[in-house]
């Protein structure tokens, strides 16, 4: 199954984007827009990304599966509307990052076809990550 097929199958108004690369400074991988209820890819990013974690690019597929489904979770979490305005509002750094555990888990569900030792690697490096830019900013 294609990603287009497998996100339409999930929610058939989400829309799937791949774009080269992110337009900006930071690495992003994947991003979530709710305005536009769309998951834009960036397929370089995703790259470095999967390069920088996993040393090779040898599991790139699995990888971009992976980046995807989290940002599903994004998309698919009933939550976010309501956490996403109390962060605005509070600028509490503990909602951001259940933010992020909703959509890691939500996205947990939607790949079970994907090594779950790989998945998990890529999921706490990610709220390490998380976690450490809230340390610091």
């Amino acid at each position: 199954m294609n990603r287009n097929e497998f996100v339409s199958r999930h929610d058939s108004s989400l829309e799937l984007i791949i774009e080269k690369e992110f337009p900006g400074k930071r690495c992003v991988g994947g991003k979530y827009s709710a305005i536009g209820h769309s998951i834009t890819l960036y397929e370089r990013d995703i790259e470095i990304q999967c390069e920088r974690s996993l040393g090779s690019l040898s599991r790139l597929e699995e990888y971009t599966w992976v980046i995807l489904t989290h940002e599903m979770g994004h998309a698919l979490d009933p939550d976010l509307a309501v956490l996403s305005e109390e962060l605005h509002r509070t600028g509490k750094s503990e909602i951001l990052y259940q933010i992020e555990v909703n959509a890691w888990n939500i996205a947990e569900g939607l790949i079970p076809f994907i090594d779950h030792d790989l998945f998990t690697f890529i999921r706490d490096e990610s709220l390490e990550h998380c976690t450490n830019r809230l340390l610091v900013g």
